[in-house]
């Protein structure tokens, strides 16, 4: 009974400090969102390399993955890494919502990227099927430290949205 309870015990100041882990992890993500790495990139490499990523990483999910990323998309300067970070985790909370809503008969996920304004700006919209975000959560989604997951940290959108915005940008949700 004692080695099950220490057992237990161990599990879960382990899980406790995974979190806090995160945590920090995700504090210097937030503090250093402004500070970017820039590098131009080919925009079609870098776009189907990612999205390749996530569906692998759902390969054994009932979910429909689909990106349409318009064909010779330019160049652009951007820091990779955080434009990564950025679209990735996005995708992870498509996925997120998605599998929140055990109901929906066809779950899926959707990233498009196209340039719009006379061809000027590259923009990524990123679609799910999931049971969406309440109204009146709305207008907190991007402030750091709330969350309306159960196991999120809330400063996953905090960081999307600095670093957007630091590559004059702007993230949206509807």
């Amino acid at each position: 009974f004692r080695s099950v309870l220490s057992f237990c015990h161990w599990n879960a100041m382990h899980q406790d400090i995974e979190y806090m882990k995160q945590l920090v992890e995700e504090l210097s993500s937030y503090n250093n969102g402004e500070r970017l790495t820039l590098s131009t990139i080919n925009t079609d490499a870098f776009l189907k390399t990612l999205t390749l990523s996530f569906a692998t990483s759902i390969l054994d999910t009932e979910i429909e993955f689909t990106s349409r990323i318009v064909p010779n998309l330019p160049s652009i300067t951007i820091d990779p890494i955080k434009i990564r970070q950025t679209l990735l985790n996005l995708l992870g909370n498509a996925r997120d919502a998605v599998v929140s809503c055990p109901d929906r008969i066809h779950p899926s996920i959707t990233l498009d990227a196209s340039l719009t304004n006379e061809n000027t700006i590259l923009q990524i919209t990123i679609s799910d099927t999931g049971c969406g975000i309440s109204k009146e959560n709305l207008p907190s989604i991007f402030e750091p430290f709330v969350t309306h997951k159960s196991n999120g940290t809330g400063l996953g959108l905090a960081i999307a949205q600095r670093i957007i915005t630091a590559h004059q940008g702007s993230i949206t949700v509807t």
